[in-house]
């Protein structure tokens, strides 16, 4: 198989895979178009159902597990969005290792730890050139 072809299978796979898990979680969390909304304008949500929503993912991505936040999944989660960018990478990697040291394993609440997890990426992604939320208001 050529590159180009895997590439667009892959990319396929990847976009069935996310549709699946977008529908799971709808499901689960009882999330509202609002609470998608809110994670697509990069917010936190502020809804038990977006946080709910937004833990749901983050479980489906390998970004946390079992309440508990995972660096190397959310490292490995991430890097497609560095599109390639090595030093992004790093920098990524540098600051999932203050977020694990941060987070120290807790177990937070229910529908919690994503918003922590999101917090902590937020707070200290900036030192390290990464933005995760959008903290600009716009009405």
């Amino acid at each position: 198989m050529d590159n180009s072809i895997q590439a667009s299978f892959l990319s396929e796979k990847f976009r069935q895979t996310t549709k699946s898990l977008l529908g799971n979680c709808r499901s689960k969390s009882g999330a509202t178009k609002e609470d998608f909304e809110t994670l697509r304008d990069r917010k936190i949500p502020t809804t038990k159902t977006g946080l709910c929503l937004m833990d749901c993912l983050f479980e489906g991505a390998g970004i946390m597990e079992n309440g508990k936040f995972i660096r190397s999944g959310m490292v490995n989660s991430l890097t497609a969005a560095m599109k390639g960018d090595e030093a992004k990478i790093a920098k990524l990697n540098e600051l999932g290792k203050v977020c694990e040291k941060e987070l120290d394993y807790k177990q937070f609440p229910e529908c919690q730890t994503g918003k922590k997890i999101l917090e902590c990426l937020a707070r200290n992604g900036e030192k390290y050139g990464l933005e995760f939320v959008n903290t600009k208001t716009d009405k």
